[in-house]
């Protein structure tokens, strides 16, 4: 065998060899796509093996990055490699990847495409380069291979069509990759939307226990024992407080104590800002205190003094409206240290105490306001009732100034002493009206003297409005009633009709005795009762927007009428008047 011959042979040996590592590449990058899990390291074994199969110096695999609309490697050789980030269209591998071709340069520094830039900072010098786009299922371009520098000279067309085979399976790899990312994301995001889910029902659950407890409590310190004490149950713990500033916001008033100590702690008073609770109330956020003995806000000497030790605690703001009014404090949690969950819980139930007390406040200044304006309506009443006995009074004493004769005089002093006893029984009546006293003096009464003593008071009331005053007794026979309060109840009924009549009229009273009871008639001639107030008539301050009316004067009457056991009937008819019919059992046999 001649040497040209051997040297042929040698050359076919060479090739052989060159196919059969491209092949054994060839068959290690498929057998990675099946075989590797993880997309990284896919990636870098794949740009490892078409180094191999181009017989190339290196290479790299770019990525298009959607979000930021950019191009990165995400698998490169070289040590002085660690990221290349270009915008989208530059550089050799940007334009492949724009416009879908491939490039395949003898040499890159004479392309205008090319960027020097990289090889400038990682110290490279890029000669030949082969970069093949990498192809979606739906021809979208994922990205590119790119590789460089042949190793006997430049990359033919024969490496282009094997790099375009391997960036076609390479692609389907990426796909499967990304897909199965997609589904472990979202797999992750039901994970965590369930976990979330799972949260919201607890703390719908741990609210909906709360509004419970609430609503079966009477008045706020209840309502706040009763969150304390959800508080201390769910989380877990020994002890717990509801600390609030007090109404000059200089001291912490224990307003809810839970613990072996409550009785000594609700005793005390802090000076703002005290502690760790006082701390959280001034400053308006939590403290997670797991090593109390290292923290300098913890009143070590007040825990000596209680002989309650701590081992860890957790204290929450209170706040209403945007002002800082206190705190919740949990102490020693049982079976370890306090996390972050408790927290969340703890700020869940200081909300249901904040809003409770702030409605504690607003329904304690709504009292003190519909007190003050209670008293200013029934002092109202108070001195319109006293107006016409001391005209009364008034008058007699002037004719008692000019009456010469004694007997005379001592007739109208009777008069007028009768008339300090009326307003005495109003003074009583109406403190006791106040109060609420129901009790009765009872005690025999004659209808037909009782309208004679009461006729003059009340033609005075009526003469006011120039209203006319008819009685007509048809009974005149005794009945077993407190007279101070039937007194009372005639008079409020006469004086809500002369209020009814400003510009006169006519009032009658009529007594019939009715199926063995007394019926007291009252009628007017008024325009009647409007429509809007006959449901609510006999409730306090309700008044048809008379010029002089209080409100005051049928409330009385129907508990007047209440209290002795009696029926009241209203009258209304169309045309006009009003009417009230009032049924006393006589009572003649106690």
């Amino acid at each position: 065998m001649g040497e040209s011959e051997r040297e042929s042979v040698e050359r076919l040996k060479a090739a052989l060899r060159r196919q059969e590592s491209r092949a054994r590449a060839i068959a290690e990058v498929g057998r990675s796509l099946t075989a590797v899990s993880d997309v990284d390291e896919l990636l870098r074994l794949i740009v490892d093996r078409v180094t191999v199969m181009m017989e190339a110096d290196r290479s790299t695999i770019f990525l298009v990055d959607e979000d930021r609309r950019e191009i990165w490697s995400q698998a490169a050789q070289g040590e002085e490699i660690a990221e290349i980030r270009m915008s989208r269209g530059e550089g050799i591998a940007g334009w492949a990847i724009q416009n879908g071709k491939n490039i395949n340069l003898k040499d890159a520094y004479k392309d205008e495409r090319f960027n020097p830039d990289i090889d400038k900072r990682t110290g490279y010098h890029t000669e030949s380069l082969l970069c093949v786009p990498l192809r979606g299922k739906q021809g979208n371009i994922l990205g590119a291979i790119q590789t460089m520098n042949k190793q006997d000279g430049h990359f033919t067309v024969e490496d282009e069509r094997l790099l375009e085979a391997i960036c076609s399976q390479v692609s389907i790899a990426i796909e499967n990759a990304q897909l199965m990312l997609s589904v472990l994301n979202k797999n992750i995001e039901l994970v965590e939307a369930h976990e979330r889910l799972a949260r919201k029902v607890v703390e719908l659950d741990v609210l909906y226990k709360l509004e419970k407890e609430i609503s079966s409590a009477i008045g706020q310190e209840e309502i706040l024992y009763r969150l304390l004490r959800k508080a201390v149950d769910l989380v877990g713990c020994d002890a717990g407080s509801i600390v609030i500033l007090s109404e000059d916001s200089e001291e912490l008033i224990f307003a809810s104590v839970i613990g072996s100590r409550e009785a000594a702690v609700r005793r005390l008073r802090l000076p703002r800002g005290a502690g760790v609770a006082g701390w959280v109330a001034e400053h308006g956020q939590t403290a997670l205190v797991n090593d109390p003995a290292s923290d300098r806000r913890h009143l070590k000497n007040l825990e000596k003094e209680l002989e309650f030790p701590v081992r860890n605690l957790l204290a929450v703001p209170l706040a209403v409206g945007g002002d800082l009014i206190g705190a919740v404090e949990l102490l020693n949690k049982k079976g370890g240290p306090f996390e972050s969950d408790d927290e969340k819980l703890a700020t869940l139930i200081a909300g249901q105490a904040a809003a409770a007390v702030q409605v504690g406040r607003l329904r304690k200044q709504r009292e003190q306001e519909d007190r003050l304006s209670s008293i200013g309506q029934m002092l109202s009443g108070v001195i319109h009732d006293f107006r016409t006995p001391m005209t009364i009074i008034s008058g007699y004493v002037q004719l008692m100034s000019m009456e010469d004769r004694e007997a005379k005089r001592k007739e109208q002093a009777e008069v007028i002493l009768r008339q300090f006893d009326f307003v005495n029984d109003m003074t009583r009546e109406l403190l006791a009206f106040a109060r609420g006293d129901t009790s009765l003096l009872l005690h025999k009464v004659f209808t037909d003297r009782l309208l004679k003593d009461l006729e003059e008071i009340l033609k005075k009331e009526l003469d006011a409005s120039q209203v006319k005053l008819k009685l007509e007794d048809l009974y005149a026979g005794p009945i077993r009633v407190d007279e101070n309060k039937l007194r009372r109840l005639i008079f409020n009924i006469t004086r809500n009709a002369r209020q009814a009549m400003p510009s006169g009229g006519e009032f009658k009273i009529r007594v019939k005795e009715q199926a063995g009871r007394v019926c007291f008639h009252f009628t007017d001639t008024g325009p009647g009762i409007p429509e809007e107030i006959r449901p609510r008539l006999f409730e306090y301050f309700t008044s048809s927007g008379k010029d002089e009316g209080t409100g005051l004067g049928l409330a009385v009457v129907k508990k007047i009428v209440d209290e002795h056991g009696g029926q009241i009937e209203v009258e209304s008819p169309p045309e006009g008047g009003a009417g009230f019919k009032i049924f006393l059992p006589k009572r003649l046999e106690e």
